[in-house]
């Protein structure tokens, strides 16, 4: 017969498994699953099983998709809530150059963060999201083993297809709607300390759209029509290079921060009461400075007095960014060649009230306004629509509680830059969604990708996060 929870022996229980734990961490992050590449995503999707049935849940299945498996698991808890917390397995590549250890050794490392020393792992998915996962199923083993159970009833669900855009992760959802429906709230197990030990807190995230263009000779009928020719040619044949530096020169303006699309902005939502009265909270609290040196910029577009100005550019500025451009000779030395061909990879990020089925149209017809119809543009991945919750919903509430518990006060951004897609739990289940936890981690999507596993006075440690995680659970489990 399971116990009723005690929050003073699960804490008891995370600190005595202190190695298994870290041991967990290690184990799932070892295990490559780099969705881009194919690479291990069917081993990880039966780790992710296994470690489900490890700590507890009741009822553990791989679900097949078009694509990669979704991971399903289940829990009974000792409240009449249920959060449904949404994971992703898969992860980058991790083969590029620049990683000062082995990118999938799993190495625990001294580090020195503005905070003071830490220990900390570095290997893929360490940061973006594999780490934040492996926490949260120590936190729920360690109520299973002390409490019986965990403070609140849970439904896992892990996507091996999220760094590809989760094209099959509504699909999944409408067609499993009446058992994912049995949740109150969605929750996102995440990292919320900065190096600093300081504390972010997200409302929401952006949508984001991703499409490659592509401009060749043979579709355009003029430069060189099947393969790159001597660039002493540019004299009378046209380059089609050139062409898409003109095609791109005429979708912003001439610093590319004002984008001169028809239609782009005209469905942007203005900011609400609550929106303006966040920003001028965050307003206060912006370290300019600290944002620079960890991107390592030196400035931004915006003057940075204006704190307020440059907050709602980044929390409710639509963007149109290219990711990449190629075309010609790429390789060491010289080449002298005019190219048949070249391609650019951009994005766009999505804010209220923007809609990620109108914006590739509008970049389509605003090439064949400027003459332009022949660059393809080709969508590469499903992308994602902007999401929000209210900083007065249950669950969000919950979760700010149990920072002011664990001695944070949180930045509270009403959007994330970044694109998760919370939109399907949000908008096909009708439930609200939250994110964070204590724990610092960083350099997603980069060489040397890093968790913090024994902390200091303000970052917190691996059991520290763990002990969050529960309590979080168990405020929300009692809000109800």
């Amino acid at each position: 017969m399971a116990r009723e929870f005690d929050r003073g022996r699960v804490f008891d229980r995370i600190d005595k498994d202190k190695k298994k734990h870290i041991a967990r961490v290690k184990r799932l992050l070892k295990q490559p699953s780099s969705s881009q590449e194919d690479l291990g995503i069917n081993d990880c999707a039966d780790l992710v099983a296994k470690l489900y049935a490890e700590v507890g849940c009741d009822n553990v299945e791989i679900i097949e998709t078009k694509g990669n498996p979704i991971v399903y698991g289940k829990c009974k808890g000792t409240s009449d809530r249920t959060l449904l917390a949404y994971f992703m397995y898969d992860t980058m590549p991790f083969n590029e150059p620049g990683w000062k250890h082995a990118a999938m050794g799993a190495k625990m490392v001294d580090m020195r963060l503005p905070s003071g020393k830490v220990k900390a792992i570095v290997n893929r998915g360490a940061d973006n999201t594999k780490g934040p996962l492996a926490a949260f199923l120590n936190a729920v083993d360690s109520c299973a083993k002390e409490g019986g159970r965990p403070p609140v009833n849970l439904i896992l669900v892990a996507e091996g297809e999220e760094e590809l855009g989760s094209p099959n992760l509504p699909s999944y959802v409408r067609k499993d709607k009446k058992r994912l429906s049995k949740a109150d709230a969605c929750y996102f197990p995440f990292f919320a300390q900065d190096s600093t030990g300081a504390c972010t807190h997200f409302l929401g995230v952006k949508g984001v759209v991703y499409f490659e263009m592509n401009c060749s000779g043979k579709r355009w009928g003029r430069g060189p029509q099947e393969f790159a020719i001597h660039s002493s040619n540019k004299a009378w044949v046209d380059s089609p290079l050139w062409r898409m530096i003109d095609a791109l020169g005429t979708m912003t303006d001439d610093d590319g921060n004002r984008i001169l699309i028809d239609g782009f902005y005209d469905d942007i939502a203005p900011p609400s009461e609550e929106d303006r009265e966040l920003i001028e909270e965050l307003a206060k609290k912006l370290d300019t400075e600290g944002f620079k040196r960890t991107m390592k910029v030196k400035e931004f577009i915006l003057p940075e007095d204006d704190k307020e100005a440059l907050m709602n550019a980044y929390t409710f500025g639509t963007t149109l960014n290219i990711d990449g451009i190629w075309g010609g000779y790429m390789e060491k030395g010289s080449k002298t060649v005019l190219p048949h061909e070249v391609t650019c990879k951009v994005d766009i990020r999505l804010v209220p009230n923007q809609r990620k089925d109108r914006m590739i149209p509008l970049v389509k017809r605003h090439l064949e306004k400027y003459g332009y119809s022949d660059i393809s543009v080709k969508e590469i991945d499903t992308g994602y629509d902007w999401c929000r919750t209210s900083v007065k919903d249950p669950v969000v509430q919950a979760m700010l509680r149990t920072f002011d518990a664990h001695g944070h006060d949180p930045q509270v951004w009403p959007t994330s830059g970044g694109a998760v897609p919370f939109y399907v739990f949000n908008r096909i289940l009708r439930i609200p969604f939250t994110m964070g936890g204590v724990g610092h981690s960083s350099l997603a999507h980069s060489p040397n990708e890093y968790m913090v596993v024994e902390g200091n006075k303000k970052v917190a440690s691996l059991t520290e996060t763990e002990k969050f995680m529960v309590d979080f659970m168990n405020e929300y489990g009692l809000s109800g």
